[in-house]
């Protein structure tokens, strides 16, 4: 009896020695970890640092990567709404010149008119077709009739109304194949000196050939015409008033065989230049 219970508490005192052993080395692993955290952590981060940075710096990549992605249609929508702004200015800028333009030709316009009693509207230019048709934004709203002249501030001759709606009408051009007009030459001095008496006028007619161009046709053989001389509008020409701006001679077709001569011309008109022209409303009146 006494041996059974002597090896129970055998037992018993045998079963707390690795309790406490075990114990003792966990007690003794905190102590060395708490030593030692501070040199390994900093071991592994310096050795893992590298490897960090490179996923760090391929984060980052990525990130600016799909940012950019993800930004690309509020930069183009931003891209898109500064080209539509800076349209908008280049517009304001247009109208505001081509103001300006308007009001410097009404201004040179009306100088030149005050003497001669002379009326007219101003008109915007808005379009040209293939047979030297001119259309303008004033109609038979603004007075506008058939067979009206039409002009620019400098008094360059374009053309007539030939056509009128209310709010806009049509410009048969001096270029066009079936436009005729009477015109005289003024020549220069033969010497240059304008001292010398001034040459005789020729009269001649100009006939439109299309795309902007006319010929100088009807001009006496006998006549002698010149590089450079100016074609205004004659007085015997009933649709225009006289001395309008018509061009100029380039190169005369002489042949002795015909009793009349010919010569090429520039017009004086440019109608990709022109913004404004101006209708004569009273000629007819006056003449």
């Amino acid at each position: 009896m006494n041996r059974v219970k002597n090896f129970s508490i055998n037992k018993k005192r045998n079963g707390f020695v690795p309790v406490i052993i075990g114990t003792a080395v966990f007690l003794f692993l905190i102590f060395t970890l708490n030593i030692f955290v501070t040199p390994i952590r900093n071991g592994f981060f310096a050795l893992s640092s590298p490897i960090q940075k490179t996923f760090w710096t391929a984060g980052e990549s990525s990130s600016l990567f799909l940012g950019s992605i993800f930004n690309g249609g509020a930069i183009a929508k931003e891209n898109a709404n500064l080209k539509n702004e800076n349209q908008k200015l280049l517009a304001q800028i247009a109208s505001l010149q081509s103001i300006e333009s308007g009001s410097q030709a009404l201004n040179d316009m009306s100088a030149s008119c005050q003497n001669t009693g002379l009326k007219y509207v101003m008109a915007g230019v808005i379009g040209l077709d293939e047979s030297d048709i001119l259309s303008i934004n004033k109609g038979s709203a603004d007075g506008i009739l058939e067979g009206m002249p039409v002009l620019n501030q400098q008094h360059v001759l374009f053309g007539k109304i030939f056509k009128v709606y209310k709010n806009f009408s049509k410009i048969i051009l001096v270029s066009n194949k079936n436009s005729v007009i009477n015109v005289k030459i003024q020549q220069a001095a033969p010497t240059g000196n304008p001292d010398d008496p001034v040459v005789p006028e020729i009269d001649g007619v100009v006939k439109g050939s299309g795309g902007l161009t006319a010929y100088l046709d009807l001009i006496p053989i006998s006549s002698a015409i010149n590089p450079g001389d100016i074609l205004v509008t004659s007085a015997i020409e009933k649709s225009f008033p006289k001395d309008l701006l018509v061009g100029k001679i380039i190169q005369k077709q002489k042949n002795d065989q015909k009793p009349f001569q010919q010569a090429q011309i520039s017009l004086f008109l440019n109608v990709k230049t022109t913004d404004n022209l101006f209708v004569i409303t009273n000629y007819k009146q006056t003449n």
